[in-house]
């Protein structure tokens, strides 16, 4: 699914890491408290997984889709005047419906303030529609995410057993990006909660462009990604985990 900050491009590098935890620490429960798009915990093979995010839009669609696929056929694109009514009028859809059209429909996926994009004209004058492409790519993604529990909580407010050892991949609001549930992301506080949670026994990795001195890098990979929904700069996407705990380093 299309998401402002998904790991979409480097999901399978992701995973091969994170399935390597799993294989050696014998890991039976996997976590993102943070799932946005959910393109990486749909290809997370573990016995028991939980996406969880502060925002009720994916979930709500995730939730009503994966169990009446049928729903996303009835979706046309949306012109301007429907976009912006679904938008300011929440009380007058039904929340998937509306978190289809916010979702698919928002322009670079930028959901909140961000601006009508569900179509637009490219360079050899021809129109692209990006609502259809994103509906048939959240089609396609939907039997990956069966046997998914789905959780719509503050990170915070998630809790881990305290006898068996998770798996907790986190992609959390970068310190230069938007905010979390409506306010500015406490990115200290984020950061003692998985030295706390590192503490527990637990298996903390962490997706961000920089970490404190007590995390270590062990993968990064260069990329490019928008500013302003226009330009693009160069950023270095990289994983981190607390020092102290056995890790390799992936460098790709």
């Amino acid at each position: 699914m299309k998401y402002i900050g998904s790991k979409a491009k480097f999901a399978d590098e992701i995973v091969a890491i994170l399935q390597g935890y799993i294989s050696e620490y014998k890991i039976k429960q996997y976590v993102e408290p943070f799932a946005g798009g959910f393109n990486v915990i749909d290809k997370v093979q573990c016995e028991y997984r939980l996406g969880n995010d502060i925002d009720p839009l994916v979930c709500d669609l995730i939730e009503t889709c994966r169990d009446n696929p049928a729903l996303l056929d009835s979706l046309h694109t949306p012109t301007r005047e429907e976009y912006y009514d679904v938008r300011d009028n929440k009380g007058n859809y039904a929340a998937w419906y509306r978190a289809a059209v916010l979702l698919f429909a928002s322009y670079n996926s930028r959901v909140y303030g961000g601006c009508y994009g569900a179509t637009a004209q490219t360079k050899d004058d021809k129109t692209r529609n990006y609502f259809e492409e994103s509906k048939q790519n959240f089609q396609r993604q939907l039997p990956a995410l069966r046997n998914i529990l789905v959780g719509n909580a503050d990170y915070r407010d998630l809790r881990f057993p305290t006898r068996e050892r998770v798996l907790i991949y986190c992609d959390p609001p970068y310190s230069t990006g938007v905010g979390y549930g409506g306010e500015k992301f406490d990115t200290a506080e984020f950061w003692d909660w998985c030295r706390l949670q590192t503490a527990a026994g637990h298996i903390v990795i962490i997706s961000e462009y920089t970490a404190p001195d007590d995390f270590v890098c062990i993968w990064e990979h260069k990329t490019k990604t928008h500013l302003n929904n226009r330009a693009k700069i160069d950023r270095t996407e990289k994983l981190f985990i607390q020092g102290g705990l056995k890790c390799r380093k992936y460098t790709i």
